[in-house]
């Protein structure tokens, strides 16, 4: 049994016949949650994102994969003994594991296991394409780029295209801050670079969080200096 919060819920498109959960403890700690076909008769519409659940009778497997959301060793198993209820709990964590592009850039971030990039929206582009920004690309190229200077390039297959150019609708101002949380990491003519898995990644724009609140004032900063 244990308490989580859940912070992400998606299907794979190889996987249609379950249901997958991102759940985090208090502490922050991330795992996986797989539900499966003879579970998703019953009424989970209650598992929605943000939601605290307090969840007993479930098996552990082990997280296997050429590329996992969480770096935990197990995997949470619903079965259909599993029940949960929805609880309070107050935390201060904001449940994002960011890591410096600078590891990732040199390879000391382990490709196996998803991460969460933030940085600030630099440039939007498609190799492919002659006409405007646009949600019919087939595929969508941005860089990020941090407090330090050192940027790095995503791609985002055509799926994502609505999603993006909705979310940079809202942003007002000239200081955008984009997140990609648990975002795959992949080897591109010899450089990494961050994509999707699947429904799993999620992109953010200008989030509530201490570190998007720290960028924010150092890239304000910055340009204060300039003019």
């Amino acid at each position: 049994m244990g308490r989580f919060i859940i912070i992400r819920r998606f299907r794979c498109s190889s996987r249609l016949d379950t249901l997958e959960l991102i759940l985090a403890d208090e502490k922050g700690d991330r795992i996986q949650a797989s539900i499966g076909l003879d579970c998703l008769a019953y009424d989970l519409s209650r598992l929605v994102e943000g939601t605290w659940i307090f969840i007993k009778d479930f098996g552990l497997v082990d997280a296997v994969g050429s590329v996992r959301p969480t770096r935990h060793a197990y995997k949470i198993l619903w079965n259909l003994s599993t029940s949960f209820q929805r609880t309070v709990v107050t935390a201060s964590v904001d449940y994002f594991k960011f890591v410096r592009f600078e590891d990732v850039l040199a390879g000391l971030v382990d490709p196996s296991v998803c991460v969460d990039l933030i940085g600030r929206l630099m440039c939007v582009g498609n190799y492919d394409e002659d006409e405007g920004m646009n949600s019919t690309w087939e595929q969508i190229y941005l860089e990020l780029e941090n407090v330090r200077g050192i940027r790095i390039r995503c791609r985002l297959p055509k799926g994502y295209a609505t999603k993006f150019f909705s979310g940079l609708k809202t942003c007002a101002d000239n200081i955008i801050l984009c997140v990609m949380r648990f975002a795959r990491l992949e080897l591109s003519r010899g450089d990494m670079r961050a994509t999707t898995l699947c429904t799993c990644t999620e992109l953010l724009f200008n989030p509530s969080c201490d570190e998007a609140s720290r960028m924010r004032l150092a890239f304000a900063s910055v340009e204060r200096k300039l003019f």
